[in-house]
């Protein structure tokens, strides 16, 4: 199958993986909210969301690795055993701290406790996630999100409607159990794929030098995606601290439905690509990843036109209007620098995978550091300033200079020898 027709299958099944899950969860938000009131609902949302964060940058360089490394591997089943070894021993490595902290924290240990299991649970449905994406069983990931989405919501409502359970205990519960049923799914899948798997055994031994090419490509990359974190994430702060919270609020909301609106859209081109290029480059097919990297491209960047005069023609009154923020022209500049700066952040991505496949990740982490410095610094050396168009500008500046420094390596001269 060429590479393009095999990416377009992947992306429409990534994408319903993604859009399904995300209107069910946004339709059981009122009804959360209904049960827990404002207060329990927010605390929560810290909770989890601190969780995911955690389980984000300490899982990453495993799930990175092993969408890198899979295709390369002689033995599909021995590189599946270890990886998944890999994971629970060091997910349970940093859960145990994690857990006491949060104890501490909170004084509730047992609340510690569950928030660690699950932050365990929920890397190791990453990691065989990681292990079906690199298998190219995208069309399971859609039943894997089902799965998880309805146990969690039909377990959690149970808890909290017919027992007197704090209402922590019971939505972690069904967190943790919706991620293990879930995991436990997709892995009797990849099994019925996989000759041998369903009889391995899980030992520890010999994991050392996996572990050891594991860390030296992935620990700079959770450091990456903590710093690209914070690129989404300052610009709020600094206005919060001189403007002050309602037109950080009203940004805020601007920022989370347009960004993530683009990103439910577009991560799936990510997503996707990864594990294509992967066996492209171990078969030194690099004209073919040039092409599609080049079409994708293009994609995105009549994606951005088409989105940008949609957004002018009527998106921009229509967006205020339903966030009920005052229609002002700083609002909808607001709105379309976010779309620029979210657009120009995908293409990033997509170029930046000629450092992945050549196992560049600590220069990847180099310039992320780089762009944050100087989205800090024009922070910084504008001091207290009350222009409120100088922070989402600093996120657009901060996209830019990271598409500029992937780009400028490389990837110039290959699209001029095309």
């Amino acid at each position: 199958m060429d590479l393009f027709e095999r990416f377009k299958k992947d992306y429409f099944n990534y994408l319903v993986s993604f859009i399904l899950p995300a209107l069910v969860t946004g339709i059981s938000i009122p009804v959360f909210k209904r049960i827990l009131g404002s207060d329990g609902y927010g605390n929560f949302s810290i909770w989890f969301n601190l969780s995911l964060i955690c389980v984000a940058i300490l899982g990453v360089w495993i799930t990175n690795s092993i969408l890198r490394f899979y295709a390369g591997s002689e033995n599909k089943v021995l590189f599946i055993q270890q990886v998944i070894t890999i994971a629970f021993i060091t997910q349970l490595f940093f859960c145990i701290p994690i857990s006491l902290l949060i104890g501490v924290k909170s004084g509730d240990f047992l609340l510690g406790a569950l928030i660690a299991v699950s932050i365990l649970s929920t890397a190791i449905q990453f990691t065989i996630a990681a292990v079906s994406q690199s298998a190219f069983l995208s069309r399971k990931i859609i039943f894997l999100e089902s799965i998880r989405v309805g146990t969690y919501l039909l377990l959690s409502l149970l808890l909290l409607l017919t027992t007197k359970m704090n209402y922590l205990y019971a939505l972690f519960i069904g967190t943790i159990i919706s991620y293990i049923v879930s995991a436990g799914y997709l892995y009797l899948q990849i099994s019925k794929q996989i000759p041998g798997l369903k009889d391995v055994v899980y030992t520890s031994s010999n994991i050392k030098p996996l572990t050891n090419k594991f860390l030296k490509y992935g620990a700079p990359l959770s450091f990456w995606f903590a710093f690209s974190f914070l690129l989404g994430y300052i610009d709020k702060i600094f206005m919060a601290k001189n403007i002050g919270a309602t037109v950080q609020g009203n940004y805020q909301a601007i920022f989370d439905l347009l960004s993530r609106g683009i990103t439910i859209l577009i991560y799936p081109v990510v997503t996707s690509l990864y594990p294509i290029l992967t066996v492209a480059y171990e078969k030194g097919e690099i004209r073919a990843i040039k092409n599609i990297l080049k079409k994708i491209l293009l994609y995105e960047l009549a994606g951005f036109v088409f989105a940008t005069v949609l957004y002018w023609l009527f998106g921009a009154d229509l967006l205020l209007l339903i966030l009920k923020t005052p229609n002002t022209l700083s609002y909808k500049m607001m709105g379309f620098i976010v779309i620029a700066g979210t657009f120009i952040w995908q293409m990033a991505m997509v170029i930046q995978k000629h450092f992945e496949l050549k196992l560049k990740s600590f220069l990847m982490l180099k310039m992320v550091v780089v762009a944050f410095a100087v989205q800090f610094l024009l922070y910084i050396i504008w001091g207290n300033s009350t222009n409120e168009m100088l922070y989402p500008l600093g996120y657009l500046l901060s996209a830019i200079v990271y598409l500029v420094l992937v780009s400028y390596s490389e990837f110039i001269v290959l699209l001029k020898k095309l």
